[in-house]
């Protein structure tokens, strides 16, 4: 409304101001043609909004429980943390990389949502992965992988994936990386977010990683891709606690 009083006043001083002979046009037919196009433009929005909608309703899998997060390990950070192993090695062997991915770090606090029972859709994963966090690898020597994985212990527990770690003191203890004692001088890859990896969420161990590799693709985006997938397959969002993090006393 503003923008069509806006018009009227410029056509109205246009008016007075110009020539006897030049011509003269009505501002209801100026708003006319205005309103035809804010018409258009709506139909256009509603357009886009229609197929937006569309595709955030869509159904993506089932779950067949409602999993939340919570510490030291839960259903919904597990099975967020297995996922994105699994992309990750997947990755490596598409990519023919002279290596796979050993383990994955997620934090808990970018999961904003839970989980919940029954069909899942594509907003609903927006909801859960609001961030836009893209996946990347990175390599570390053992030693610097065991204070990556102090930090974890510090935290109480993040979502992990490949690993095995009690929790003593805030100390990760009995620490095992695909069954096996961690090899101190060993390059390990690592799959996580370039927030976590970049200094975010507080593990700043990453910092002493000694190379790094960009995913080129969002946390969220991968994660639909995989649920989708499985569902295809005939596979239903599910996990069990394993106790890959645990309390020693």
């Amino acid at each position: 409304m503003l923008l069509l009083l806006a018009v009227a006043a410029c056509s109205v001083t246009n008016k007075i101001n110009r020539p006897a002979n030049q011509s003269n046009y009505r501002i209801d037919s100026v708003m006319d043609s205005d309103s035809q196009k804010d018409t258009a433009f709506v139909h256009v929005i509603e357009s886009y909004k229609s197929q937006l909608d569309g595709e955030m309703n869509a159904i993506i899998s089932v779950s067949d429980e409602e999993m939340i997060v919570g510490k030291p390990e839960s259903k919904l950070s597990d099975y967020i943390a297995d996922a994105m192993l699994a992309i990750g090695k997947e990755f490596c062997v598409e990519n023919q990389l002279s290596h796979s991915v050993d383990l994955a770090i997620m934090n808990q606090g970018g999961i904003r949502t839970g989980m919940p029972k029954g069909e899942i859709t594509t907003g609903r994963m927006f909801e859960m992965l609001p961030f836009k966090n893209k996946l990347v690898i990175v390599g570390m020597k053992g030693y610097d992988l065991m204070k990556l994985l102090h930090q974890v212990a510090g935290f109480n527990g993040e979502g992990i994936s490949g690993v095995k770690m009690g929790i003593k003191d805030k100390q990760a203890v009995d620490v095992l990386v695909n069954g096996t004692s961690v090899d101190l001088g060993k390059t390990y890859h690592i799959i996580s977010i370039d927030y976590l990896v970049n200094g975010g969420g507080g593990l700043s161990a990453f910092e002493s990683r000694e190379t790094f590799r960009h995913l080129h693709k969002k946390l969220r985006s991968e994660m639909i891709k995989y649920i989708s997938r499985d569902y295809k397959n005939g596979k239903h969002i599910s996990a069990e606690l394993d106790g890959r993090i645990y309390h020693v006393e």
